[in-house]
């Protein structure tokens, strides 16, 4: 088993199928200034976006020498809270507290997800985000896809 801070994500872009790349940061300590966890979107079985802040970086060599890398991650599931200026698209995320792990297989691309401050009066210290989808063309058309589908 082996822990790993950075991972390069290669993905086909949908605005021009260019072959792009994230780096994504997983460091307790980055640069001296605090903790930096990177979040991901990846492939699930439910139709819509989904997000998850890493936590860890492994790779673990199984007996037959196979290779296989996991991340720990915190899942971000989609909430039905708006801000009172909302927006066509406007994508909630609440960071739940429990962890799971995640094949890197299944990670799509890194995501941006912005905190909610301050948070609505009923959770003053919430764990809501607002995705954001204008990283560039290629977010913005995922996102665009994903708000086609209802909620969960």
């Amino acid at each position: 088993v082996k822990i790993f801070r950075c991972v390069y994500i290669t993905f086909q872009s949908k605005d021009d199928w260019t072959e792009c790349e994230d780096i994504l940061r997983c460091n307790p300590n980055w640069y001296n200034s605090g903790p930096r966890y990177d979040c991901v979107l990846f492939n699930q079985d439910e139709p819509g976006l989904a997000c998850a802040r890493l936590r860890s970086l492994i790779r673990c060599k199984l007996p037959p020498g196979r290779i296989v890398d996991l991340a720990i991650v915190q899942a971000m599931r989609k909430n039905s809270w708006r801000p009172r200026t909302t927006w066509d698209g406007c994508l909630v995320f609440d960071e739940q507290k429990d962890f799971s792990f995640l094949l890197m297989d299944y990670v799509i691309r890194g995501a941006l997800l912005v905190p909610v401050c301050p948070g609505p009066p009923s959770r003053p210290h919430s764990r809501l985000h607002f995705f954001v989808d204008v990283v560039d063309g290629d977010m913005f058309l995922r996102a665009l896809n994903a708000t086609t589908h209802v909620c969960y």
